[in-house]
């Protein structure tokens, strides 16, 4: 046991004494390089004692050893001294000596050392770097080339003797030990450097992972958030149109009924307000649809002069009370049959124009129309140029307003809910315009929509003109039409019944969708107007069960529903033929029904004819 310990006790001492010591213990390159370097010493000190016996004593037997002896003896100092690179360069420089001094004695570019040429870049990379080892290359190679060109002119080296198999064992000897630690080094590295990559790439992926699953989670709740918006939504302008539908329509009614000034200024009053405030509930239904993507456009071939025209005399009145010059100038290249969204056409005019001359004090408000041709045959593209003399939007504004509930301060009053310019610019991408704006403060503002159209010719046209003014009255000499109204709200249910009766059909109300099954069963109306929302059934499954019943798959149902967000795609799926929204307007509800039953009002002077036709029904 003695005796191993003391062993044991030698061997630390002489690694101890041998190792490494100074600044550069810590560096496990400074390390390798001096175990290299001892290694080295060591080994040509042995060779050299070892192939005394076999040859003769020659200078390049003595000279060459003790050239490298004295290289790597310096490296080793400097080493210890703690300058790693000067160490590094001695080695290098001893390596390259030998490499030279071998092939200029044993064969030229046919010597083993030849192979040190190959072996000292990686040498130079794994101690110096990338630059070193591409120059410690170029100095190799060059070496070689020299010893190339001597031996392809056959020139011979004043010091060539034959290399004998021992000296070859000891350069390839040499050899592996100057590669195998820089190359097993370099190796090392590598491999430490992959695993970072690869720790670096799991950490990206589980990074990667965890955005994504936050990403869903906000798209999530972004998505409900939504679907509870459009829910709020829906539901108020459930609960905000059922009540406005009787206030509506009752001012209508009201108005036929002879008042006298003092009431039918009463009576318009309540109008305005009520269709003021359903303006404020379809806007932010319109919005939320647009967020949501539900919104589509309902492209149809419509005169476009003759809406223009309207819109811009209907807004004639709101300049003219207050003292402003609407002015409208048209260009005589507009087409005037075009197919287009109308219904979001009158808005977006409808949304410019009442801004410009909501903003504008006094001077003038212009509506210029104008076309240019495209390349592609039957379309164009069309200029709606909205111009005013008002208060200007500042520069730092022009943006802004342009978002949902935002309006410019100190530029006017602030009526309304800030959504119509929103509302614009949604429609016009929709349609695949683009919406221009500039404005100088005091001067006045410019709006300009770019809508690219695509042309219509006169026969696709269709032109109703709805007599909204007049009182709908059946034309005599035509049956007896039945008309069922099952809704459960008892005012909508007063009003539109009222509105039937007094225009000459005979109607009847049921207050839920059992009462209407059994009441169709019963009376067997031509005509049943079907309220979506109905206690006890709901009037989707009334009608699926109407439809199911005898004479059931040929009677005209059409839908009533105060959700602003009804899709007709989706009404029409569920079984019926058309359907209308509340407030109940009484053009909407007289020519639905004479486009689905023929039937023909007196007081509007053959439209329901005309309405028949184009609907292609037939009288029941």
């Amino acid at each position: 046991m003695r005796f191993k310990a003391s062993i044991s006790q030698i061997i630390h001492r002489v690694t101890v004494f041998i190792g490494l010591r100074g600044s550069l213990a810590a560096d496990p390159t400074a390390r390798m390089l001096h175990i290299l370097l001892a290694t080295l010493v060591v080994w040509f000190v042995a060779a050299w004692i070892a192939t005394i016996p076999f040859a003769q004593i020659s200078f390049p037997r003595i000279f060459y050893p003790a050239v490298l002896e004295v290289n790597y003896a310096t490296g080793l100092v400097l080493l210890r001294l703690g300058h790693f690179r000067r160490a590094s360069l001695a080695y290098l420089a001893g390596t390259w000596i030998w490499a030279t001094l071998v092939c200029f004695s044993y064969g030229g570019i046919h010597s083993p050392g030849a192979l040190l040429y190959v072996s000292l870049p990686a040498s130079a990379a794994w101690l110096l770097g990338s630059a070193a080892a591409i120059r410690t290359a170029g100095g190799c190679l060059l070496s070689a080339l020299v010893f190339m060109v001597l031996e392809m002119t056959h020139v011979s080296l004043p010091l060539q003797a034959k290399a004998t198999p021992l000296g070859i064992w000891a350069v390839l000897v040499q050899a592996v030990l100057i590669n195998a630690i820089p190359v097993g080094q370099i190796i090392g590295r590598l491999r430490e450097t992959l695993k970072e990559l690869q720790r670096h790439q799991q950490h990206l992926e589980s990074l990667v992972d965890q955005r994504t699953h936050e990403l869903v989670q906000a798209r999530d709740l972004a998505e409900s958030a939504n679907r509870a918006k459009s829910a709020f939504l829906a539901n108020m302008s459930h609960e905000l149109r059922t009540p406005l539908s009787v206030i509506l329509a009752s001012s209508e009614l009201l108005n036929e009924s002879n008042p006298t000034t003092d009431q039918r200024e009463d009576i318009a009053a309540i109008g305005r307000s009520g269709k003021h405030l359903l303006g404020l509930i379809d806007d932010v239904l319109d919005v939320a649809k647009i967020e949501a993507g539900k919104e589509e456009l309902a492209s149809a071939a419509c005169d476009l002069i003759s809406t223009v025209r309207t819109v811009v005399e209907m807004m004639r009145g709101r300049a003219e009370g207050k003292h402003l010059a609407l002015v409208y100038y048209q260009a005589p290249e507009v087409p005037r049959h075009v197919h287009v969204d109308a219904s979001k056409l009158r808005q977006i005019l409808i949304n410019l124009l009442g801004n410009a001359i909501k903003f504008t004090k006094e001077g003038t408000v212009m509506l210029r129309l104008s076309a240019q041709p495209v390349d592609e045959p039957g379309r164009a593209r069309l200029y709606f140029d909205i111009e005013d003399s008002g208060v200007g939007i500042p520069a730092h504004d022009l943006a802004r307003i342009l978002e949902p509930f935002e309006q410019v301060r100190n530029a006017g009053p602030r009526k309304g809910t800030g959504l119509g310019l929103t509302i614009t610019r949604r429609f016009v991408e929709l349609m695949g315009g683009k919406l221009f704006v500039e404005s100088k403060v005091g001067r006045g503002s410019r709006f300009v929509v770019e809508l690219p159209l695509e042309l219509a010719t006169e026969s696709e046209t269709q032109d109703v003109e709805l007599a909204q003014t007049l009182p709908f009255i059946l034309e005599s000499g035509q049956p007896e039409w039945h008309v069922l109204i099952v809704e459960d709200d008892p005012e909508s249910a007063t009003v539109l019944r009222k509105m039937l009766t007094r225009a000459g059909f005979q109607a009847r109300v049921a207050e839920n969708g059992v009462l209407g099954i059994e009441a169709f069963q019963q009376w067997r109306p031509h005509f049943i107007w079907m309220d979506l929302d109905l206690p006890q059934l709901s009037g989707t499954e009334a009608t699926r069960r109407i439809r199911q019943l005898d004479g059931g798959a040929e009677i005209k149902i059409a839908a009533i529903t105060a959700f602003g967000d009804a899709s007709e795609r989706d009404v029409m799926r569920a079984g019926f033929d058309d359907f209308a929204f509340k407030p109940f307007r009484q053009t909407e509800i007289f020519f639905c029904m004479a486009r689905h039953l023929g039937v023909r009002y007196s007081s509007s002077e053959g439209v329901g004819n005309k309405s028949h036709r184009q609907a292609g029904g037939r009288p029941a």
